[in-house]
């Protein structure tokens, strides 16, 4: 009896280890089986993660290559259809390499349009070390009888800095800081910068400041500036800060902002302009409107909303296009 209950308990131990083996094998099998499928899934969610950043980068190379849809030509040209022998345009979409033009040659009073060129000459004169912008002139009697608006706060006699005559020049069109700057500068010397550095032609003389100019020429202008704003320093802040201003500012609506210079004298108002985005755009717009206080001025706004909503389009459609090629 006992060999027989020996047996017995060998046979259940034995059936016991087969149990627990068996089952050790079914554990390993099914941990081997679960350890693929998580290995399947996480290469599956790598596959498809490396897919779709092959997607966002080929979405993103698109927005960063230049555009133009063809609608925007057709946009254009009814716009032009719209306008007459009164206004010049200038504009130019600088990341999408392109631009619309009507006058374009057609020269014009630019009034006090020739403070921008004054203000690009110090700025980069001063940025290589030419310039000195906190040096002064004296303001004297002479420059007190055609003070604007902030020179009038200064006293006869004083010291004004180079700086704040820029800032007083260009913000409010302060028509003694012109002039002292301009004799600061020199008219020759004003002409030679703009015909050696910006490929631009001035009719300004000792006795016209201010002279005839072109959209042309003020495009040119604009593409200067905003090359000289791109770097981070005080010279940009200040002419920045100048330009961004709503004194007789066409260009601006909603909360759509330019920097900006007008120009008013007689029946030419004019308004140049830089939209300063992530996908910035240089307008000019010489109109012989008139007086800006009776129309000119919502003339000139409601003609660069035209040109901001075809801009606009082309960058929606632009995305539109950019969307499909990448993810569909």
């Amino acid at each position: 009896m006992k060999k027989r209950r020996k047996k017995k308990k060998s046979f259940i131990y034995i059936l016991i280890f087969i149990t627990f083996v068996i089952a050790l094998i079914c554990f390993i099998s099914y941990t081997l089986q679960e350890r693929a499928k998580a290995i399947e899934e996480l290469e599956r969610k790598f596959e498809e993660q490396r897919i779709l950043e092959k997607k966002e980068k080929a979405y993103n190379e698109c927005l960063n290559t230049p555009y133009k849809d063809e609608a925007i030509d057709t946009m254009f040209t009814e716009l032009m259809s719209e306008l007459d022998n009164n206004v010049s345009i200038y504009f130019e979409e600088i990341n999408n390499e392109y631009s619309f033009t009507y006058n374009e040659n057609k020269a014009q009073y630019g009034a006090s349009i020739i403070k921008l060129f004054e203000a690009s000459y110090l700025i980069e004169n001063a940025r290589n070390g030419n310039i000195n912008l906190d040096d002064t002139i004296t303001y004297t009697s002479n420059y007190a009888s055609i003070a604007g608006l902030k020179l009038r706060t200064r006293t006869v006699g004083e010291e004004i800095t180079i700086r704040d005559l820029l800032d007083y020049s260009v913000s409010v069109s302060d028509n003694g800081a012109h002039i002292m700057l301009s004799d600061y500068i020199g008219v020759n010397t004003l002409k030679e910068y703009a015909k050696n550095t910006l490929n631009a032609t001035l009719t300004i003389n000792e006795s016209d400041r201010y002279g005839y100019l072109t959209v042309t020429d003020t495009n040119k202008l604009l593409k200067h500036i905003y090359n000289l704003i791109q770097i981070d320093d005080e010279y940009t802040n200040l002419l920045v800060t100048a330009m961004n201003n709503t004194y007789y500012n066409g260009l601006n609506f909603d909360n759509v902002t330019f920097l900006h210079k007008y120009g008013y004298y007689g029946s030419y108002f004019n308004n140049i302009g830089i939209y300063n985005s992530n996908n910035p755009y240089l307008i000019s717009i010489f109109t012989l409107y008139g007086n800006p206080d009776q129309g000119a001025l919502t003339k000139v706004n409601e003609l660069n909303k035209k040109i901001y909503n075809i801009y606009n389009t082309n960058l929606e459609l632009k995305e539109d296009y950019c969307y499909s090629l990448a993810y569909e």
